[in-house]
């Protein structure tokens, strides 16, 4: 390592110890946006020991399992259509109406209750209802595999709206997190409020590391996941059509379609959406979950 990098990594070092010291004392809303967004941005070889081998660990599990859930939903979402779903597509091509007039139609509804167990009354009643209580059973399970063994159920479960909060945020703003301020306002708001009443201020420099994987691992697998579905509806609305690639879309991924479509006012600004440039993320954070 050369003078310049040295004293670089120097100075990191003793820059973030004497704001992580000065933050200890503050609210622990401070302290923790300051961890993650360290976590997120900062490269790992300037990380102090305070966030040890686990926080490495956890990155490095992390990563891995992104990737791997990256490629299952690639897989999912651009599989060519079966027999029966070819059938299914060619009926809904038949009707002549609006998308959602077409997904309320008996045949798209008994394919929902066939994948989810569960009769809806019309597409806009499944829209009202994301997340479904199945999608969140769904979320807490994935959840469960990725966050720390010495997370508490209580603090998993808040991990759910968390991030069903996050993916809607990603689509109106998928770099929102280079806004501080809107960062700290959704952690505030939407994570912190049962973590912080569960734990004294005292007991934060020994919690960080999982506080920190709390917060973090379903801010990348929102992020991943909303990007994957993103680029593989475009492809579709590319390949076959607005309308056609719509349906495809409905038919391939029907929960997740329905989930990111309950984020939109309509079906004209959830579709301007899909055809919208898939925005990256900085290139700091790109690289850690490639």
């Amino acid at each position: 390592m050369n003078r310049k990098k040295m004293f670089l990594t120097s100075h990191s070092h003793r820059l973030y110890h004497e704001i992580y010291s000065g933050l200890r004392l503050l609210s622990p809303v401070c302290f923790l946006l300051f961890c993650i967004v360290w976590f997120t941005f900062i490269p790992e070889n300037t990380w102090p020991a305070e966030f040890g081998e686990e926080v490495l660990k956890a990155k490095s599990t992390l990563n891995a399992r992104i990737q791997e859930r990256k490629q299952k939903l690639l897989k999912l979402a651009s599989a060519p259509l079966k027999e029966e779903n070819q059938k299914l597509l060619t009926k809904l091509l038949g009707r002549e109406a609006p998308l959602e007039h077409v997904l309320s139609s008996p045949a798209y509804l008994a394919y929902l209750k066939e994948h989810l167990g569960k009769s809806y009354k019309d597409f806009p009643a499944y829209l009202q209802a994301m997340p479904t209580p199945e999608r969140e059973a769904s979320c807490l399970f994935l959840l469960k595999a990725a966050l720390p063994a010495q997370a508490t159920p209580k603090e998993i479960q808040q991990c759910v709206p968390f991030y069903f909060r996050l993916r809607q945020v990603f689509t109106r703003d998928p770099r929102f997190l280079e806004n501080l301020g809107t960062f700290q306002s959704l952690l505030v708001k939407h994570f912190l409020p049962p973590i912080i009443e569960e734990y004294p201020k005292q007991e934060w420099a020994s919690k960080t590391p999982v506080v920190m994987q709390l917060g973090m691992i379903p801010y990348f697998m929102a992020h991943k996941e909303t990007q994957v579905y993103h680029e593989v509806w475009q492809k579709q609305l590319e390949t076959y059509g607005s309308h056609e690639g719509l349906l495809r879309c409905a038919i391939l991924t029907p929960g997740e379609f329905a989930l990111v479509r309950s984020f939109f006012e309509n079906t004209e600004v959830f579709e301007k959406w899909i055809g919208e440039p898939v925005k990256k993320s900085t290139q700091t954070e790109t690289e850690k979950i490639k």
